[in-house]
């Protein structure tokens, strides 16, 4: 069974480096050419179903590159990105600036943050790890695509490639093409703190 972590379209928040959170945008200019790119480039990986998280970024981008590949696009609420609180839209220098200590935190040892109003980053992660648990079957036939937000993106790639959880910070600030990733023979990893 194959996985396609596919991030959101671009908006115009994304595009000059803000944090996304939860805050409702609209795609920018050009994300229909990007939408198209990225179906041609999933054509190859067969995928059967396209699950989203609920917000409208994700919607569209699942929404078009279902058309795109004619496969069914689903919303699932717990594909939802991670609440960031007081830190939406901020930009990293400013995250830096203003909370020091937590973004030092973020870049070590991220599943232990929690944003001033926002969701605990390991709570994010075991939400979203009963989510794949349920819906990957590792020697199943059907390919899925998570079209994701920034965030939630980078924690599915921790779970799925086995990468260590300090570069999930960094996998979220660059994620910008969709990944294919075999489950053939995944083990999730196990509740982490």
């Amino acid at each position: 069974m194959k996985v396609a972590l596919i991030p959101c379209a671009f908006s115009d928040w994304r595009q000059q480096g803000r944090l996304l959170g939860r805050v409702e945008l609209t795609p920018s200019l050009g994300a229909q050419a990007q939408y198209e790119a990225w179906g041609a480039q999933l054509r190859s990986a067969g995928l059967s179903r396209i699950f989203h998280a609920p917000d409208e970024l994700s919607r569209d981008t699942a929404l078009f590159i279902g058309r795109f590949l004619n496969v069914p696009a689903k919303a699932l609420d717990s594909l939802t990105e991670v609440d960031l609180g007081l830190w939406a839209g901020l930009t990293e220098t400013e995250l830096k600036q203003r909370y020091p200590k937590a973004h030092r935190q973020l870049l070590e040892s991220p599943l232990n943050v929690s944003p001033p109003g926002g969701e605990e980053f390991g709570a994010a992660v075991a939400r979203l790890r009963a989510t794949l648990r349920k819906r990957i079957k590792p020697n199943g036939r059907e390919h899925l695509g998570l079209v994701l937000r920034p965030l939630t993106l980078a924690m599915a790639r921790y779970l799925l490639q086995g990468a260590p959880p300090h570069s999930i910070w960094e996998t979220s600030q660059r994620a910008a093409e969709p990944i294919v990733v075999d489950c053939q023979n995944l083990l999730l990893p196990a509740e982490t703190a």
